[in-house]
């Protein structure tokens, strides 16, 4: 694979790949964007080009340097992953000592590190000494979901490039000529992934329509769900980040359909009629809510937290709704039996 394989992100590859032709390197680059739109893919595909010993911009998937980095066994290709919820000071502190020693085989070290918004801040303060002072002819690469978790020195020290969601064709034609999948499996999945290609592979492994299921009785009965069955639903929605948000993708998409289809509507007159305008009102208040809540995700807050808020913050919208159709229907029959009065 090489850059030509990259789903979209053309100004961003254009970019390194400039910069490999001209051998004008930043010492630090920071790819910042969604999860699963390409970020970790690109900066792989740029630690092969820049240890190839064939092509100049790009890699050859062919030399031993090549297939070294793509097997991750390449000593000066070095990945910094969190342990836990965390990436820790003495990870920062090790490559520190890793980065006194020259590069074993290549031109160029490449340092990568995955989910740079959970540096705590002594990990964050010890990068910052290394992008102060850069190790000469070591290049790294800080993946990102928003600039907005890392300390602004450390941003100010990197060149910055933004991956966007995909577009959904593009999503659907990756899962269709290069995953195999049905042309209207894929672009479901695609409408549903929210511009990420990872967040739609995960639904094709996950029972979305259970999921689906499980978000229509969600809506159906969540201003009946005691505490305790909040916190066990919220447990089950929110087993990783990844899941968190394809689940809320799902949720969010129930309620578009709901919404669209007309069971929102204010239709009718009365009681009847105001309780459809309730709905409706819920509904949209709902699909923000989730909005909130995958914004959230996306800046690294606890996913277990997150849903506990949310689906506590629906249960006592849902209650409201409740409350606001009873108060509809009393309405309607005081209105009729007064009408019923003057005919006699």
């Amino acid at each position: 694979m090489s850059f030509s394989h990259i789903v979209g992100h053309s100004r961003a590859v254009g970019i390194l790949r400039r910069a490999l032709g001209t051998g004008r390197l930043a010492h630090a680059y920071l790819f910042v964007g969604p999860q699963g739109v390409g970020k970790s893919a690109t900066a792989w595909e740029f630690a092969k080009a820049l240890q190839c010993r064939t092509l100049v911009d790009d890699s050859c998937d062919q030399c031993q340097a090549c297939r070294k980095v793509r097997e991750g066994v390449h000593p000066d290709v070095i990945l910094v992953e969190a342990q836990g919820a965390q990436i820790l000071v003495d990870q920062i502190r090790e490559l520190q000592r890793r980065l006194i020693y020259r590069p074993l085989e290549g031109a160029h070290r490449v340092v990568i590190i995955q989910e740079a918004q959970k540096l705590n801040p002594q990990a964050s303060n010890a990068l910052l000494k290394i992008l102060e002072e850069p190790p000469q002819g070591t290049v790294m690469v800080l993946l990102a979901n928003s600039e907005a978790s890392l300390l602004p020195t450390v941003v100010s020290r990197c060149q910055r490039l933004w991956f966007g969601p995909l577009e959904t064709g593009q999503i659907s034609a990756y899962l269709e000529e290069r995953v195999g999948w049905d042309p209207q499996e894929a672009r479901k999945a695609a409408l549903m992934a929210q511009g990420s290609i990872g967040r739609a592979l995960l639904l094709k492994e996950e029972p979305v329509a259970l999921w689906r299921e499980q978000a229509q009785e969600l809506l159906s009965s969540i201003q009946e769900l005691p505490a305790a069955g909040i916190l066990e639903r919220a447990g089950a929605w929110a087993s990783s980040r990844q899941e968190a948000m394809a689940r809320l993708e799902v949720l969010r998409s129930v309620i578009r359909e709901l919404i669209l289809d007309g069971l929102g509507g204010a239709q009718g007159e009365g009681g009847a009629g105001r309780g459809s305008r309730i709905r409706r009102q819920w509904l949209l208040e709902v699909w923000a809510m989730v909005g909130r809540a995958m914004e959230g995700l996306e800046r690294n807050l606890n996913p277990q937290l997150l849903m506990e808020n949310l689906l506590a913050d629906m249960a006592l919208a849902g209650r409201r709704l409740d409350a606001g159709v009873r108060s509809g229907m009393a309405t309607g029959l005081g209105a009729g039996s007064s009408r019923a009065g003057k005919v006699r």
